[in-house]
């Protein structure tokens, strides 16, 4: 059987460092919803530094999830 995908959109993750509390390393995760689908992996690391600006822990990570719906055809 043979597939096809429609790109629904993207999210963008960021995880964040905050450093040792109580004894152990802190990382968060924020996750964007509703990010282009046409948006490249530039843009999109580009407004994660933006974001990362503006915020007091350090960025650790960046990560993009794809979302697609599977038809078959």
């Amino acid at each position: 059987m043979a597939l096809t995908t429609e790109p629904l959109g993207k999210k963008m993750q960021l995880r964040s460092n905050h450093g040792i509390v109580d004894g152990k390393e802190k990382i968060t995760a924020r996750t964007y919803n509703d990010v282009r689908a046409a948006a490249t992996d530039q843009e999109i690391y580009d407004v994660a530094q933006i974001i990362a600006g503006l915020q007091k822990p350090t960025l650790e990570e960046v990560i993009k999830h794809d979302l697609s719906l599977l038809l078959s055809i």
